[in-house]
């Protein structure tokens, strides 16, 4: 048996290490792939992956490199990554570790995630008119999530932290992987056929796009656009925009905030419940001070200011309207008597009294006035009127003119 030297992992690791330094190519090496799981790190350095549809590499850029970027990376670019391919010793994995980076452009999945988001935006998905309002007080709370992840163990924990007025009701299914798009489906139209379900939350923890794809799905937007209960998406971690998010009633930034937007807290019930007492209570003071000061108005004293003020006004009033109605009366006689003058005038030129006054009288024979000297002969009576009274008298002469 031929005996080799053994080598500790260390030691193996620390050999590739060399060999790998010492490779021209492996040392100025441009790795094109698609940025996923992008991190910053609070000392500046960027922690990612690069991928393509067979393989993933990780990646380290350190902070004065990544200052000294044109462009802000994010998960779904598409880049050239110019570095040197080492080995972590720490855990055997080899890196990138990357000194420049160019960006040419977005990833397939991204490409694909804005065409289907454009398209269902079109198609009024999105639009604010057809969300459903949260009910304030669930009693039953359907939940689509993993029964292994964390995400369920985040909503749980809220769940029991604000209150256990609410029931919740847990559907298994796969987050991520082909079928997982299927079971998300299913599970919402298995709580649409229940009649005791008054919310639904979807939800899982964080991951690359990949990984969150199910989520993004077409069948998925339509099988929450359809849910007649209204529904909130608490999909991976606050920076993840899924098109369910887009779609759903309501989006929550991580599973535990979409538990505490479902799940009202004990304080917050009772802060509510003491604003609702305080809007009570100062609109029956309200009422109350109306009814008193309709009281007030009929009190003896009230009553009898009221009363006086009202006779005072009808007083004026009269008296307003006698003066009126003196004035319209004696304006009216004045136009009466200023009319009857002036026909007085007019029948007095007329009257035969006014001819008599000139030295006129008036003969009657028989009771019938005298016009004409055919009326007469001698010794015939007649009546002579003047102003002050009458004459009898006898003809004893009557005398034609001439032409008559």
């Amino acid at each position: 048996m031929i005996k080799m030297k053994s080598f500790t992992v260390t030691e193996a690791t620390r050999y590739l290490k060399r060999l790998m330094s010492t490779d021209p190519i492996i040392n100025q090496i441009i790795i094109e792939g698609e940025i996923s799981n992008y991190i910053r790190h609070s000392s500046g350095h960027a922690y990612f992956t690069l991928k393509d549809d067979q393989s993933k590499m990780a990646c380290v850029m350190f902070s004065q490199y990544v200052s000294a970027l044109d462009f802000n990376p994010k998960n779904g670019d598409r880049v050239h990554a110019k570095g040197q391919i080492t080995i972590y010793e720490k855990d055997g994995r080899y890196q990138l570790n990357a000194f420049a980076m160019n960006n040419i452009g977005l990833g397939d999945l991204h490409v694909k995630f804005e065409a289907l988001k454009s398209k269902l935006e079109k198609g009024g998905l999105f639009d604010s008119a057809h969300k459903k309002p949260i009910p304030k007080l669930p009693r039953k709370i359907g939940i689509l999530t993993s029964p292994t992840g964390a995400a369920i163990q985040d909503i749980l924990s809220v769940a029991k932290r604000r209150n256990n007025f609410s029931e919740l009701l847990i559907y298994p299914i796969r987050v991520q992987g082909e079928q997982s798009k299927f079971e998300i489906c299913k599970g919402i139209d298995y709580f649409n056929q229940r009649q005791d379900i008054d919310l639904i939350i979807l939800a899982r923890g964080g991951g690359s796009i990949e990984e969150l794809w199910s989520f993004n799905e077409e069948v998925v937007a339509y099988a929450i656009y359809h849910s007649e209960i209204p529904i909130i998406t608490g999909v991976g971690h606050e920076t993840d925009f899924t098109i369910s998010d887009f779609v759903a009633d309501q989006r929550a930034a991580t599973p535990s905030a979409a538990a505490e937007i479902a799940i009202v807290s004990k304080n917050e019930m009772t802060l509510d419940l003491n604003r609702q007492i305080q809007r009570m209570s100062l609109l029956v003071s309200r009422r109350m001070e109306l009814e008193r000061s309709k009281l007030n108005r009929f009190e003896p004293h009230q009553l009898s200011n009221r009363l006086s003020r009202t006779i005072q006004f009808k007083i004026q009033d009269l008296s307003h309207k006698k003066t009126l109605s003196v004035q319209n009366i004696t304006r009216a006689v004045r136009t009466e008597k200023e009319k009857l003058l002036t026909l007085g005038t007019k029948l007095d030129a007329m009257s035969p009294f006014a001819v008599m006054r000139r030295g006129y009288g008036i003969i009657t024979a028989n009771d019938e006035p005298v016009v004409s000297t055919l009326q007469l002969k001698v010794g015939s009576e007649i009546k002579v009127r003047v102003t002050d009274g009458s004459i009898d008298a006898e003809v004893t002469h009557i005398k034609k003119i001439k032409g008559e």
